[in-house]
């Protein structure tokens, strides 16, 4: 898994797969590529499968600059660009990753192969801003074990799916940077892409799961209806499905994109 500069931070990354379409897998606020490691390696065997960590998590550079949505994308141009990656990209979203998708769609319709959004997080409104704000501020000034009980305690619980899986996920939790976290809590604050859901045209697909407490699939699945032509699925998995139900979501993944 190397390393490169991009967009100006050095972005730790992994491309595996010799051929196929180029499938982009984007993870969540406070995961890593880690998060895709049950589903990665088999999307490689049909596809080019591109994982990394965004700027400010995992093993990606630890910036002290706030950010924004837009630059976390300018930060996939410049990666896909850099490591040569050509369109059209089929994204792989979870939570708030489908924020990214949705802007690089709105900036780039043809370079869109199709969508997957995950328990998507598609935007905030604005009367929400200052929750996470706060949040934010507290991961800042406190770290992320103080943290736990309003993030990790509730999106995953650790009787949910397998329970080396879950210990292994909170540990990288637990090592991200606080800053990093915060910028990225502030990012999805001042972001709403929800204008975009009826302007897909692309072969969309909305995944929820069954044990979702954060986002609960009823409202996913009425999300879903907003996309034009989306296809709906709901599979025993809660809000971070790579990691609490990677097999029925490869199969999903399997059957949309290779089809």
């Amino acid at each position: 898994m190397p390393f490169i500069d991009a967009d100006g931070v050095s972005l730790h990354f992994d491309l595996a797969g010799a051929r196929g379409p180029s499938v982009v897998l984007l993870h969540e606020l406070g995961g890593t590529l880690h998060s895709w490691d049950a589903v990665a390696p088999r999307l490689a065997e049909h596809c080019r499968v591109l994982r990394y960590d965004q700027r400010g998590s995992g093993l990606s550079e630890k910036v002290r600059q706030e950010f924004t949505n837009d630059v976390l994308v300018d930060d996939f141009e410049a990666l896909a660009s850099a490591i040569d990656l050509k369109p059209p990209y089929h994204f792989v979203t979870v939570a708030a990753a489908a924020t990214q998708a949705l802007r690089f769609l709105e900036k780039h319709p043809e370079q869109v192969g199709a969508l997957v959004l995950c328990n998507p997080a598609p935007g905030v409104d604005p009367s929400r801003a200052a929750v996470l704000d706060e949040r934010a501020a507290f991961a800042m000034r406190e770290g992320m074990r103080a943290s736990l009980p309003t993030t990790l305690a509730i999106s995953y619980p650790p009787t949910l799916g397998d329970r080396s899986a879950y210990e292994a996920y909170r540990g990288r939790y637990l090592g991200n940077d606080p800053v990093g976290f915060g910028y990225g809590f502030r990012a999805l604050a001042r972001t709403n892409m929800l204008h975009m859901l009826p302007q897909i045209r692309c072969p969309t697909m909305v995944v929820a799961g069954r044990h979702d407490t954060v986002r609960p699939h009823a409202g996913t699945a009425e999300l879903a209806k907003k996309i034009p032509g989306a296809r709906f699925e709901l599979i025993e998995a809660g809000h971070f499905m790579p990691t609490q139900g990677p097999e029925p979501l490869v199969a999903l993944l399997e059957d949309f994109l290779l089809k």
